[in-house]
């Protein structure tokens, strides 16, 4: 199985039915009786976009041709989307050949170094869905299944390492990191061995070894959409600390934030959706071995651990986003602040201005017998109308100062009457727990909350205390 960098879009000209293009894996694979649950849950398990036998007499592999191996006997090549439309591909190929000759050719598979008639797998894919090449993604894994009619036909645990790290060397017993599930090695003629790369099979049911297929092509795509969400997340992550707060206005830094907090929310729905929740198989498929497998799988390539890393490197940035953009609020609300008290002195002035001209021009605009038309308004005989518009202007200020000095005592009272935030905590403990307060004066032990008893008949009357007598 090979990831590519390749997304299927399915076409909603026609309403978004895409069951023309993509096909169910039980049309093509024998599930037996497992396939009515991988039919009922379609929609979250890889689907088969192409399905291609190729010509065995064209086939060379680096290794395995230079040795003068034969050809496969059949070969089939396999286009796979997932359900969040990553594009895989698969190369199965049929040999009779021994178990440990084959580990040139899962090299060369491993590094894609096989063609068919001088076209690599990439490129005969690419000429099928009619796109370019552009370079398979480095996550890929093996399968390897075997028949197995006796016990003594299943592989040696000696062997099964040989397989999975496509070495023909020996190791040290116990120093491998080699993954068995207990349900695929509970008969004496099957076994399973997972690695992180390679998968070893024998001696299990076709439907089985399809199911395992299929896990295989799902973790393989969680694998590459992991990747995929790591390299963002970082590269997110740089953005926010490479970010400048010196002389960037607060909008900007806004902007640069929620561009950042939507990436972080993009990021975390594709991590659940291609990652966390297709490592769970056993709530979709009722069978122990393909679940098994599905879980081992998923634990051998280290995609749960990895996930989960980095879950908490995106929910740090969500949190890091979160208190920058608390900081930005501060900060426009101290520039609002500001804005709104030149505002309100540049108001204040203004009225203050055209309310004195107002009553001005007021007074002098009244048909009385105290507006004298042949006086000048600078006359000494209006001094007394403009000491009354003075005295209304002092007395405005006056009012203003003292009601700014009864706000000021007021916030000072109330500071010297509240209490440090420990202070509160201590007394809450005390009042609750009966712990002792210490705060400077002598220790004060508070009585020990009310305990209900019960009475008993038969206990003894209580004593009394001494210098009291009883009735």
């Amino acid at each position: 199985m090979y990831a590519t960098s390749w997304t299927y879009a399915p076409d909603t000209a026609n309403g978004g039915d895409d069951e023309a293009a993509s096909l169910s894996p039980s049309a093509q694979l024998n599930l037996g009786r497992l396939a009515s649950a991988y039919d009922r849950h379609a929609d979250e398990l890889p689907r088969i976009l192409h399905r291609e036998g190729l010509d065995t007499s064209l086939f060379t592999a680096r290794r395995w041709s230079a040795a003068g191996e034969p050809p496969p006997t059949v070969a089939t090549l396999w286009q796979f989307t997932a359900p969040s439309g990553q594009i895989l591909l698969a190369l199965t190929l049929d040999l009779a050949a021994p178990l440990l000759q084959c580990i040139p050719l899962l090299e060369d598979l491993y590094y894609a170094d096989i063609t068919f008639g001088g076209a690599g797998v990439e490129e005969l894919a690419a000429s099928r869905i009619g796109t370019a090449p552009s370079g398979l993604l480095p996550e890929r894994h093996q399968l390897v299944f075997r028949a197995s009619p006796t016990a003594a036909d299943v592989p040696s645990p000696d062997d099964a390492q040989r397989i999975i790290y496509r070495a023909d060397l020996p190791t040290r017993p116990g120093l491998d990191a080699l993954c068995t599930p207990d349900e695929l090695n509970r008969r004496p003629t099957t076994s399973g061995v997972l690695g992180p790369y390679v998968s070893l099979l024998t001696g299990h049911q076709d439907y089985v070894e399809n199911a395992a297929f299929l896990s295989a092509v799902q973790a393989v795509a969680s694998a590459a959409r992991l990747r995929e969400i790591r390299v963002l997340a970082e590269s997110y992550a740089r953005r926010f600390r490479a970010r400048t707060d010196g002389n960037t206005r607060p909008h900007e830094r806004r902007t640069l934030l929620e561009r950042i907090t939507m990436a972080q929310g993009h990021l975390e729905l594709e991590l659940g959706y291609s990652v966390e929740v297709p490592a769970d198989l056993a709530t979709l498929i009722p069978s122990l071995r393909p679940t098994s497998y599905h879980a081992a799988l998923y634990e051998a390539m280290g995609l749960t651990d990895r996930a989960a890393a980095v879950s908490q490197t995106l929910q740090r940035l969500g949190n890091a986003t979160a208190a920058e953009l608390t900081s930005v609020e501060s900060a426009e609300l101290r520039a609002a602040d500001r804005r709104r008290v030149r505002t309100v002195v540049a108001v204040t002035f203004v009225t203050t201005v055209t309310a004195t001209l107002g009553l001005l021009f007021a007074f002098f605009g009244i048909n009385a017998a105290e507006v004298d038309e042949r006086r000048s308004m600078f006359d000494l005989a209006y001094a007394p109308v403009y000491a009354l518009i003075a005295v209304v202007l002092v007395f405005g200020f006056l009012l203003y100062a003292a009601l700014q000095a009864f706000d000021r005592a007021a916030l000072r009272r109330s500071h010297s009457v509240q209490a440090p935030t420990w202070h509160g905590t201590h007394r809450l403990l005390a009042s609750e727990l009966g712990t002792a307060l210490l705060d400077g004066r002598p220790p004060r032990v508070p009585e020990p909350r009310n305990q209900p008893t019960i009475e008993r008949a038969d206990a003894a009357p209580p004593t009394q205390p001494p210098g009291r007598r009883g009735p």
